[in-house]
């Protein structure tokens, strides 16, 4: 096929934060009545980590080249560079920790391309043969991919990408094949991982209406989560796309397509709360009692995944860092990035205002806004030349300087 240059807009930060994430990115009832007040029995005790948006590129798709090294510096700040090395550490770090089970809530590739898909399939075989039960739901990124491609020198190459036909195969063994339930409409299916525990993953990424949560989607999710009451079981919602809004600057692309009626399912049913990602940003958002958690992107700084522990008498939620020789590297260059895009974005920027932009989208990012010193004069400078990124900054602020990255459930 032929090479082609140039052929991808390079587009600064702040529109990356709005859009390269949205472009990129029943069984009977057993005798038991579906209308009983019971509670759901607890489950017992379990371990269940969840990752999101690893964008995994395999290796042989980029010679790290000047097309490919431009196109990572001006995008969102995934450290794509270190993409093997982060994907490596995370399997070893599983299946060192191993958990019950490993949730993967979509955009696992970084452009869709069939050879991605098999790559990270590979790695994630070697969490599931330690015992580690791996589910995995598709992202935006990941079927039906036009810009699936191999980056080398200064350009590009289209390669094949995965239908949701190929995705269910190649991911058979994660979900697929061991699924209670699947929908005919989408990729999305229900897992018990107990006889008290059922998760439902919510697929919205279909060729025919992507980003939407469908008619047929919908009532496939509403018998699944009235068979998990008939069995008095509790349920934990799944989604790549987020079931509420974070931020009122992250809502088109990034909240579902009927999400008011997939909220009004698990209010009328009980649902736990939803994990979701795809904004790479590490954040709680709460809507008629039902919470959803977004775990940021594993190929963002801090590099970080989400641990549920089910105990007993408690449930938590809270964030690990993976640790990897040049974690301090990916650090700097999400610092880099935000102070690179601020530069493009408005003129001549004080060295106070680039510091004060990056260290918060930085806390905003990890979900560590309580870490923010919030520095006035810089915030006045950066509105001033910009009001859409003084919008952004004051979403940040008017969002609370909280900790997202750990909390009781």
């Amino acid at each position: 096929m032929e090479m082609k240059k140039k052929g991808i807009i390079l587009i600064p930060l702040f529109m990356a934060i709005l859009m390269i994430i949205f472009i990129w990115k029943n069984m009977p009832a057993s005798g038991i009545s579906e209308d009983s007040s019971e509670a759901a029995t607890p489950p017992k005790e379990l371990i269940i980590c969840v990752a999101s948006d690893i964008h995994y590129i395999a290796p042989e798709l980029t010679d790290g080249g000047a097309y490919f090294t431009e196109l990572i510096e001006n995008a969102d700040g995934k450290a794509m560079q270190y993409c093997e090395e982060i994907t490596d550490a995370f399997v070893d770090r599983m299946n060192e920790l191993k958990p019950d089970v490993l949730i993967i809530s979509g955009d696992l590739t970084f452009n869709g391309a069939k050879a991605s898909h098999e790559g990270l399939a590979a790695k994630l075989k070697k969490i599931e043969d330690t015992g580690v039960r791996v589910l995995v739901i598709p992202g935006n990124h990941d079927l039906y991919s036009r810009t699936a491609a191999c980056f080398e020198g200064d350009g590009y190459t289209l390669v094949d990408n995965v239908s949701a036909e190929a995705f269910a195969q190649i991911y058979g063994d994660f979900g697929y094949r061991e699924a209670k339930e699947r929908d005919s409409a989408s990729l999305s299916y229900t897992y018990d991982v107990s006889p008290e525990l059922r998760l439902i993953l919510v697929d919205v990424n279909t060729d025919s209406a992507p980003g939407k949560c469908t008619d047929e989607t919908l009532a496939w999710v509403s018998e699944q989560l009235k068979d998990a009451k008939a069995k008095n079981m509790q349920v934990i919602a799944v989604s790549h796309q987020n079931l509420t809004a974070h931020n009122p600057m992250f809502t088109d692309g990034f909240v579902m397509g009927q999400n008011e009626r997939l909220l009004k399912l698990y209010q009328e049913y009980g649902v736990r709360y939803n994990l979701s990602g795809h904004m790479h940003i590490q954040h709680v958002a709460e809507e008629e009692g039902i919470k959803d958690i977004a775990t940021s992107s594993l190929m963002v700084s801090p590099c970080q995944f989400g641990v549920i522990e089910l105990k007993k008498d408690s449930e938590s939620y809270h964030t690990e860092e993976l640790a990897f020789e040049h974690s301090q590297e990916v650090e700097g260059f999400f610092k880099d990035t935000s102070t690179r895009m601020l530069k493009r974005s408005i003129k001549e920027p004080g060295e106070s205002a680039c510091e004060f932009f990056s260290k918060v989208n930085a806390a905003y990012f990890s979900g560590r806004r309580d870490t923010i010193e919030w520095d006035d004069e810089a915030y006045r400078e950066i509105t001033e030349k910009s009001a859409f990124v003084g919008l952004y900054l004051k979403s940040v602020y008017d969002d609370g300087f909280s900790n997202d990255t750990e909390f009781m459930l």
